[in-house]
């Protein structure tokens, strides 16, 4: 068995070799090394490598000789077929790159790279709609299809802004807003303070600032008895706020819940909310992306998921008797993690409605991390909530778009929105 194994590990050094020098941009390496094994092998992968650098090469007609003797030396393997469409598509024929993206993406939607090419060729042919059908449907049969969502998000992204998707309320119906922080850096805390500002211009708000907070539970605290507004929000202090009609979404959406997020997952799995992996993750949040913003979203459930149990700390909203009831434990969660996870455990326990919204427009400036101190709360978090000691789901994460301003940043928001709506 031994020496089967190392037999064939010297059989495909060559192949080795190639690659290696392919990754490190030596391609007249690579071509000789691929080309010599081809020559004493036949083995498809050779043939293969060779069509990919003819295709980067521009040397297009090579590319597609070599690509068929890959497909005729292995014809199951659908690499040689992705790499056809692939030169279909470079050689301006996106009609049949197109088709032959589509039907292996029906027939095999795991294939490697289907997604990104069908994205790509519907773009040059301009069959968006099509394409986003077919991602749409893959994602609603496995909704763990990553590559599918992500092509789906990038589609949606190329759709213009439509028009406004929420009813202002009347100004006699808008209850004030009282935003809650802990902030003790002075140049982040009036950054969001005048995002928050712009966003809630045409409604009755005010800013309560805790700028010497223990932990965060006992800032939050302190800032919900200081609150003068009936709705409260708790926010990180590297937000921005990019909804121009924040009051009106924040108003519709809280009108349909008790406690309200960015983002969540429909069980507690461990000490953060993401370890409950897909398809449990909902909702949307937004980050900095060089000069524009990387939109994020969790899952096809837009523009609000229901049956939440724990959320991101980032952006939690309620109304003010329901903050003050469920409360934040200081005890507990006596540092700068934890917070949101029993904050919004407890409520869910209690049998308080938790959404999520994916159209507030919040940005955060950070991602956060998972160091000692972290750590130290997690355990504290495991001992009072049991359901907490689970592992990290192995399909944790997201799927990002990068946009070039506020303005496309929030289409991207509202049309992913109506996308769910339509679902």
């Amino acid at each position: 068995m031994y020496h089967d194994a190392s037999m064939e590990r010297d059989r495909n050094a060559p192949l080795a070799v190639a690659l290696a020098a392919y990754r490190e941009g030596r391609a007249a390496d690579a071509y000789r090394v691929a080309a010599d094994f081809w020559s004493a092998s036949g083995d498809a992968r050779a043939a293969g490598l060779l069509a990919l650098l003819e295709m980067e090469a521009g040397r297009l007609d090579s590319a597609r000789t070599w690509n068929d003797r890959a497909r005729a030396a292995d014809p199951h393997d659908a690499r040689y077929e992705i790499q056809h469409a692939r030169l279909a598509l470079a050689g301006g024929d996106c009609a049949e790159a197109f088709e032959r993206f589509a039907a292996r993406a029906r027939a095999a939607p795991h294939t490697k790279g289907v997604w990104s090419g069908l994205t790509a060729a519907a773009r040059a042919c301009d069959r968006r709609a099509e394409a986003r059908r077919l991602c749409l449907a893959a994602c609603e049969t496995d909704p763990l299809l990553a590559p599918a969502l992500r092509a789906l998000l990038e589609l949606v992204a190329d759709e213009p802004p439509g028009p406004a998707r929420v009813t202002p309320v009347a100004v006699a119906d808008r209850r004030a807003i009282s935003v809650v922080t802990c902030s003790v850096d002075d140049r982040r805390f009036a950054a969001m303070s005048a995002s928050y500002d712009r966003a809630l211009a045409d409604w009755p708000h005010e800013i309560v600032r805790i700028p010497d907070a223990q932990s965060i539970a006992e800032g939050y605290t302190r800032g919900a008895a200081a609150a003068r507004g009936e709705l409260l929000v708790f926010t990180h202090d590297d937000v921005e706020i990019l909804a121009p009609d924040f009051g009106h979404r924040l108003a519709r959406r809280l009108a349909e819940c008790d406690v309200l997020g960015v983002a969540g997952a429909t069980r507690a799995t461990g000490p953060a909310w993401p370890f409950a992996g897909w398809p449990h993750l909902h909702g949307s949040v937004i980050y900095p992306d060089g000069e524009g913003y990387r939109v994020t979203v969790y899952s096809l459930r837009a523009p609000i998921a229901r049956g939440i149990v724990v959320m991101d700390g980032v952006f939690l909203a309620a109304r003010r008797g329901t903050a003050l009831a469920v409360g934040w434990d200081a005890e507990t969660c006596d540092g700068f993690h934890g917070y949101d996870v029993d904050f919004t455990l407890r409520a869910a326990r209690a049998g308080l409605r938790l959404v999520v919204a994916s159209d507030l427009g919040v940005v955060h400036r950070s991602y956060g991390s998972f160091d000692d101190r972290w750590q130290a709360t997690a355990i504290k978090l495991a001992a009072k909530h049991p359901e907490l000691n689970g592992v990290r789901d192995k399909e944790t994460g997201f799927v990002p778009c990068g946009v070039a301003d506020a303005t496309r940043a929030m289409a991207l928001v509202d049309n992913w929105a109506r996308l769910g709506e339509r679902t």
